[in-house]
Formats: structure tokens, C-alpha cells, sequence
């Protein structure tokens, strides 16, 4: 059964606060890289929540949704909540290497979230080695999979084998069985996601490099995980680097995201506490957010989700 007909995507918290933390987070790379002409290429489905949020957020007109599915490309068609949303039927591995190919992007930057519903497995490990070849210069790489441990394997043994035959040599040959069970298993697959995905830029001594940037982890009615970087030309790498590695980065929070199921009036009101609709994700919103909640990088969203069971958040739905 298709993921959209079962999980409305817009009403997931875990998965609304991590979205917010990407894309306030790629807000604060324009401070230095030229993404003005920014392209967007995900996953829309029949929901295009990511793809609302990018055009309010970053004002990316230029949006691609990539639909393998034929009543949800029919579906996708219909509820594009822009015109410039471009529908592609066909699976990623197909329609990525066609957009390599488009004129008409090829010398913009792209913003990719590759936002799978299933876990880390060879078609990923090729869209991913596709993306980091192909994609222009200043583009940026999101993608999302399923991190339930059992997706890897029954046992951890057998699991670590797994993930050497699927990522190869950034598999170290000494990784532990515990590093693949239940409450370890998500880092674990972050953690070499990301090197792999490094591992692919310097193989092809891509100029600027591969620079890690997103690592979180959360949970709705699975494990989850969110892993990606910017592949910045050189002249915008050393910026790059300052930044993601900086203390006010929001993208690499500490601690798995958890929050409960929220009904539209209950997301209504979290989103209102969230974030001003006026408010702009620059380094000084970052800085006080953090404040708000200093125990944790994820800041003033995290905090956000705990007011759930707060009186404080009762009292605005009562208001609303």
C-alpha cells in the first residue's frame, strides 16, 4: 500500500519539527552561498507539505515531485499546490538522471530531500552516489529512511554484515553488534550514511567536497532518519564548513525527536508557538531559540513539542 494512504504527513509532529529544523537550517546558508536561484526535487506524494515550506520559507518557485506510484501521480497532478510544481512519474532512479540532464536546471543549485518511506537499501545507496555525481555545484543533499533495526537484518550480526555489503569500505571492519540493536541502530546508520556520502565526493575529487550538515533522528510510528549535506563550490566551502560546524547550527540536534500524534487544531496551535509568521531563521532566532531551551540544539521546537502536555498549550487550543 502507498504511504499516503496511510499517514497524512502534515500531521506528524516528530516529522513537522524536523522539517522545520531543515529548512530554517537551509535558511541560514544563504548567509554564504549564493542559492538565489535555488531548485527544489523531492518526494511531494499527495501532501506537497515540504514543497509548501520551501516555497514560503525559501521562496523556491522551481519545484520538482517525483511520484513512481500511478493513482498517486494522478493524485500529486491534481492537489500541486503551486503551477510551477513539476510532476515526474517513474521511480527516483530513472527520473534523477533525466534531470541531471534538463538545461534548464543544470546550471542552478538544487535543494534535494530524497524523503523514502522504507529503509536504506541499494536504490538509495544508487540515488544518493547519482546525486553527489551529477547534482551543480552550491546543491544541497537531505534524504530520510526507515531506521528500524530489523530492517537490516533478524539478528545484529547479522545486521553489520548487512551495511558492509551495502555501503563497503566505510563500514569499519571492527563495528560492534551493539552499535546495530534496538536505541543504537538509528545513529549507527546516520553516522555511516554520512561517510559514505563523503566517501563518494572525495572519490570523484568533487570540487568543494562533500561537507556533513544534517543528522536527525526521529520517531513517529517508526524509527527515522534524516542525514545530508551541501556540496558548496570551492569558493564557498571554507563558509560552509564555519557555519554547519558552529555551536548555533540547529541540524545536528543531540537527541532523537519524539513527540506525540497531533490532531489539525492541536498542529494548528504548536505551529503558532513554533515559530512567528513573521520571524526569519537568522543566526540572532537561532541564537535565542537556543536559549529557550539550552539542554538541547533542536531549541525553541523541541521545547515547542513538549507543550503538548503543557497547561500553556491547553490553554490555546481552548482559545483557538
Amino acid at each position: 500500500m502507498p504511504s499516503f494512504d496511510a499517514i497524512n504527513y502534515s500531521l506528524r509532529a516528530s516529522k513537522s519539527i524536523q522539517r522545520q529544523i531543515v529548512f530554517d537550517a537551509v535558511q541560514l546558508l544563504r548567509e554564504v552561498m549564493d542559492l538565489d536561484s535555488l531548485v527544489y526535487v523531492g518526494f511531494g506524494s499527495i501532501w506537497f507539505t515540504d514543497f509548501v515550506l520551501a516555497h514560503k520559507v525559501l521562496r523556491i518557485d522551481d519545484m520538482v515531485s517525483i511520484e513512481c506510484n500511478d493513482i498517486g501521480y494522478s493524485r500529486a497532478k491534481f492537489n500541486a499546490p503551486y503551477s510551477t510544481v513539476r510532476i515526474e512519474r517513474g521511480l527516483s532512479t530513472a527520473i534523477l538522471p533525466r534531470l541531471f540532464d534538463d538545461s534548464s536546471l543544470a546550471a542552478r543549485p538544487w535543494m534535494l530531500w530524497l524523503d523514502y518511506d522504507y529503509e536504506f537499501d541499494d536504490s538509495v545507496r544508487d540515488d544518493v552516489r547519482s546525486v553527489i555525481e551529477n547534482v551543480p555545484l552550491n546543491s544541497i543533499l537531505v534524504m530520510t529512511f526507515n531506521g528500524l533495526d530489523r530492517k537490516y537484518g533478524q539478528k545484529p550480526g547479522e545486521r553489520t554484515e548487512h551495511l558492509r555489503q551495502l555501503l563497503g569500505a566505510v563500514v569499519p571492519d571492527d563495528l560492534q553488534a551493539a552499535s546495530c540493536k534496538t536505541g543504537q541502530m538509528q545513529g549507527t546508520l546516520a553516522d555511516l550514511g554520512l561517510d559514505f556520502m563523503k566517501a563518494i565526493a572525495s572519490d570523484i575529487a568533487r570540487p568543494g567536497g562533500f561537507i556533513p550538515a544534517f543528522r536527525i533522528l526521529y520517531r513517529d510510528s517508526a524509527p527515522m532518519v534524516t542525514i545530508g549535506g551541501i556540496l558548496p563550490a570551492k569558493g564557498a566551502a571554507r563558509g560552509v564548513k564555519d557555519l554547519v560546524n558552529g555551536t548555533l547550527w540547529p541540524a545536528r540536534p543531540a537527541r532523537p525527536i519524539t513527540a506525540p500524534h497531533l490532531t489539525m487544531r492541536e498542529a494548528v496551535v504548536l505551529q503558532s508557538k513554533t515559530r512567528s509568521r513573521r520571524s526569519q531563521p537568522t543566526i540572532g532566532n537561532i541564537r535565542h531559540s537556543l536559549r529557550l531551551c539550552p539542554d538541547s540544539r533542536i531549541g525553541a521546537k523541541l521545547e515547542a513539542a513538549r507543550l503538548i502536555g503543557d497547561a500553556s498549550f491547553k490553554k490555546g487550543i481552548a482559545d483557538s
